[in-house]
């Protein structure tokens, strides 16, 4: 199951993964101008939402790892404004956001089977439980991507 878990996020973020386009095929060709621009007020720009999605992946390997939750909805990182993320730059994000895939993967690729259905250190959720919801919130954010990138054009 291990296997099918470090697939599945190696999928979504293909070019072509069974669904459609994965990350790299939405992100890996945006410019700077197109990554920090929101179609609309009310929406998020892709450095937005791939920052938003770097904050949660480290946060559920640090949980994955032992560590009591500590992003939250209210915490300053939940989401940046597209200001301080111009600092950072998009190629910067870019390479966080697959070198916290990476790190994703190269920490289940170390674990037994059993490691899935072990506890979360606040006894909330199984391992497995949040492995479930860090792909899902990848494909979530994704399917923004792609509507955001659509309004764009």
């Amino acid at each position: 199951m291990i296997k099918h878990f470090v697939k599945h996020q190696l999928d979504i973020i293909s070019e072509e993964p069974w669904f459609g386009d994965g990350f790299r095929s939405k992100i890996d060709q945006l410019t700077d101008e197109a990554a920090f621009t929101k179609p609309l007020p009310a929406l998020h720009s892709v450095a937005e939402l791939i920052s938003h999605s770097i904050e949660w992946k480290r946060e559920g390997i640090r949980q994955l790892q032992g560590a009591l939750p500590q992003l939250t909805m209210n915490s300053p990182e939940n989401w940046k404004s597209n200001e301080a993320l111009k600092k950072v730059g998009w190629e910067k994000l870019k390479t966080d956001f697959y070198s916290a895939v990476n790190d994703l993967v190269q920490l289940l690729e170390t674990k037994e089977e059993t490691f899935l259905d072990q506890l979360t250190t606040d006894k909330r959720y199984t391992k497995r439980f949040l492995l479930e919801g860090l792909l899902d919130h990848d494909v979530y954010h994704l399917g923004q991507i792609a509507i955001t990138i659509k309004l764009l054009k």
